[in-house]
């Protein structure tokens, strides 16, 4: 259902006011949601509801959606994002359906007469369009998961941790059914829905895989956000539970959901994995998706440089480990900040001592906090100082993927565009809802 030229027009002189109200009209949409279905409670991660992180991603979406709606195309990366976030999640058709009523319900409430019926109608079309794109990729995605498409129980077999403090530990997953486990592809994640005490509704988070594929077992690492137990609120990079402070509209649209537990407190979910479960104990775990990926099947493999901070070398040890077995000598440099000790280390350094194509450099740099916001003389010196054969800067074809917060991004991104790497080659893993670009 296409949009004439003049309801393309009506959309495109809505984005100022969009630009305005936006993340008004996006709480109020949740608020209103929630309050009428609270099922949905189950799917969205009450952290960011509260922070009102959620709400600014979906203003972002229509915002950028609205922006280029004679240029979907521009769109691509950011829908693919999306898709395989709703799949992880078992996202399904009719809950667009649902969707659509509260959130051109919300347009109405607070951009008032300037939604007048005309431009309703233009937005109820631009709103299928997209909802059809995202859908019609969901099915794609679902389809290729196979019979595999909702919550799977899954037993802990191991608990493992990774620096000395036991702030970051990589936990083991073993199927309770015990059928063979699909491959994945390194750099995806899994959503992991628990019940937590006190809470009414299913809590879901995201968490990269850190191991290479296996039949008979998942790998996940999880960092405890500090900040949750100490009062402050740094930027946390291992999961989806970060975001500034909370605004009051956000925070009402959620109260009405809960009990005296905070959901809204950051490191909920993470903290509560890392000390409240352990071998033996039993979680649900859906489909490896993600748009974020190393492709190993590359009939002509490329250099690899994987760029990390902290618990953000996560899914970039999933790429690692699976080049690594299997066993053709492809380049790669594996450069990685902490702040303290950095996890994995050891299994790096051994793969490191038996294959000479591994090029390994750590360094302690602040930026592996996500609460940092100016560079440190340390991390200009250790990263900055690097040379063009640790990041494969001669090689056109070299592929870059980074992964921690956002300012560690920046800055690493900043830098290899500087020095001629092209963006595309650039390959971002943003751990929170929305999208991650360079500002220039």
């Amino acid at each position: 259902m296409a949009l004439t030229r003049r309801e393309t027009e009506l959309v495109n002189e809505t984005i100022p006011a969009l630009r305005q109200h936006g993340e008004h009209i996006s709480t109020v949409f949740y608020k209103s949601m929630l309050r009428d279905h609270p099922e949905l409670n189950d799917y969205f991660n009450t952290v960011n509801l509260h922070t009102g992180r959620q709400p600014r991603a979906l203003t972002a979406l229509i915002l950028a959606f609205a922006s280029n709606i004679v240029n979907i195309s521009e769109l691509t990366q950011k829908l693919e994002r999306v898709a395989q976030k709703h799949a992880s999640l078992t996202i399904h058709p009719e809950h667009y359906e649902i969707v659509a009523k509260y959130l051109i319900r919300a347009f109405s409430a607070v951009l008032g007469p300037a939604m007048t019926p005309e431009v309703n109608v233009a937005w109820t079309k631009a709103y299928w369009m997209m909802a059809k794109m995202l859908t019609g990729r969901e099915q794609i995605i679902y389809k290729e998961f196979g019979p595999w498409t909702g919550w799977r129980r899954f037993t802990i077999a191991q608990k493992t941790p990774e620096t000395t403090d036991g702030d970051i530990v990589s936990f083991t997953f073993v199927p309770v059914d015990g059928k063979a486990l699909p491959a994945f592809k390194p750099g995806q994640y899994v959503t992991v829905r628990i019940k937590l005490r006190g809470l009414k509704y299913y809590q879901l988070r995201q968490y990269s895989l850190s191991d290479a594929p296996r039949a008979e077992s998942y790998r996940i690492t999880v960092k405890r956000d500090i900040g949750a137990t100490e009062g402050t609120n740094p930027r946390q990079f291992g999961h989806l539970d970060d975001g500034p402070p909370m605004s009051s509209a956000a925070s009402s649209a959620s109260d009405s959901s809960i009990g005296s537990v905070r959901p809204h407190r950051p490191g909920l979910v993470s903290n509560a994995i890392i000390d409240d479960f352990g071998v033996g104990d039993t979680v649900e775990l859906s489909h490896p998706a993600g748009e974020f990926f190393l492709d190993t099947n590359d009939p002509n493999p490329s250099p690899v440089v994987l760029i990390s901070a902290g618990a953000g070398a996560a899914p970039l040890y999933s790429m690692l480990k699976t080049v690594s077995e299997q066993g053709n000598g492809r380049p790669m440099s594996w450069i990685q900040a902490s702040r303290h000790d950095a996890p994995f280390r050891e299994r790096v350094e051994k793969l490191a001592s038996t294959q000479p194509s591994l090029r390994v450099k750590f360094f302690h740099s602040r930026l592996a906090d996500g609460d940092v916001i100016s560079l440190t003389s340390r991390f200009q010196e250790d990263f900055c100082g690097l040379n063009w054969e640790d990041l494969w800067l001669y090689n056109s074809l070299a592929l870059y993927f980074v992964c921690g917060p956002e300012k560690f991004m920046t800055e690493i991104g900043n830098h290899l565009q500087k020095n001629g790497v092209a963006p595309a080659r650039i390959h971002y893993e943003l751990y929170s809802v929305g999208t991650f670009e360079l500002k220039r």
